[in-house]
């Protein structure tokens, strides 16, 4: 077995402690879109399936690529202190990113966005947070969301004719 010298040893160290803590190019690109944007919205509303108006209050944006975001509606539940969730899945139809992100936090990029939805899924839960059974989620041929002038609008035809929508004020 072989030892390196104790000088070359201490070299090596520094330089892997230092490789250690250069930023990787990989990490910024990375952060520019994967994030949160939250914002609370006294003009908020949306249908789950049951067809049902609710109001609701948060409104919640992540970015999961550059290209694909959820969009998530909560809102008040059936029980006092129960809330729903809506969330929409859409992959963008325009070049502009949606949110701008840095270290999970996110800002919306544009005043006008338009996203293709992939999928729909909706949550109950109850006073403790709980959730009230397993969450409903659909694959969705027809549907859209937009962002103009700081409103979101998200519809779509969920399978066995229904439709789900919400919109809120950002």
């Amino acid at each position: 077995m072989c030892f390196l010298p104790i000088q070359h040893r201490s070299a090596i160290t520094s330089v892997l402690a230092l490789a250690m803590t250069w930023p990787l190019p990989i990490h910024a690109a990375a952060e520019a879109f994967a994030g949160r944007y939250q914002t609370i919205s006294s003009n908020c509303r949306f249908t789950p399936t049951k067809g049902q108006k609710r109001g609701c209050r948060l409104i919640q944006i992540d970015g999961r690529t550059a290209t694909i975001v959820s969009l998530r509606f909560l809102g008040a539940g059936d029980q006092p202190g129960s809330s729903q969730r809506l969330t929409f899945v859409a992959s963008a139809s325009t070049t502009t990113p949606l949110l701008s992100c840095n270290l999970g936090n996110c800002r919306l990029e544009t005043a006008s966005w338009q996203g293709r939805i992939s999928s729909v899924s909706e949550a109950n839960y109850d006073a403790d947070g709980l959730a009230e059974g397993v969450p409903k989620a659909w694959a969705v041929s027809q549907g859209s969301c937009s962002v103009r002038d700081r409103r979101i609008l998200c519809s779509a035809d969920v399978p066995g004719g229904g439709q789900v929508s919400a919109e809120a004020q950002l």
